[in-house]
């Protein structure tokens, strides 16, 4: 089982983190980054525990442009997120849900891979595909759904 494991780089609690990985079944595989903080935690617990690390790194040849960096760097957090069977994200009390995290988190839901989100205050929360708690920017596309879902009795398959 492919378990990835991203978060916020200015996330504190390292022994939450620890602890994760060494409650991980022994056939489990890290699938994590390069960056400083939660992923270099994560590699460092799996392999003390003997658990293979998958670490993924951006692609940062033949740049060009400044702003072909941050389009690597989410190109990354996509292959990331695409070879994970479940997805742990640590986020901070300072940041929150921000930045490639936030990304990483929504993309891991966009296909359906459940995540798990660890606050640093200790709380845990799972997220999946219908059950999205952050508060989003309303589109009316996503609207009209939500009118009809409230306007219809599924169970009975037809209006309220």
């Amino acid at each position: 089982m492919n378990i990835g494991i991203v978060g916020a780089r200015k996330y504190q609690d390292r022994q939450s983190l620890v602890d994760l990985v060494h409650s991980l079944p022994p056939e489990a595989i890290i699938i994590t980054s390069s960056c400083k903080g939660v992923y270099t935690w994560a590699k460092e617990a799996a392999e003390e525990r003997g658990l293979k690390a998958i670490v993924y790194a951006p692609d940062l040849t033949n740049i060009r442009a400044w702003f072909e960096v941050p389009k690597r760097y989410y190109q990354r957090n996509r292959e990331l997120v695409e070879v994970c069977d479940l997805l742990h994200a640590f986020l901070s009390a300072e940041d929150g849900f921000t930045g490639g995290t936030r990304f990483e988190i929504k993309y891991a839901v966009s296909l359906n891979i459940p995540v798990l989100v660890h606050w640093e205050n200790g709380i845990s929360q799972w997220i999946y595909q219908h059950s999205f708690p952050f508060p989003e920017r309303k589109q009316d596309f996503f609207l009209s759904w939500q009118d009809f879902f409230h306007n219809t009795d599924i169970n009975l398959g037809g209006l309220k």
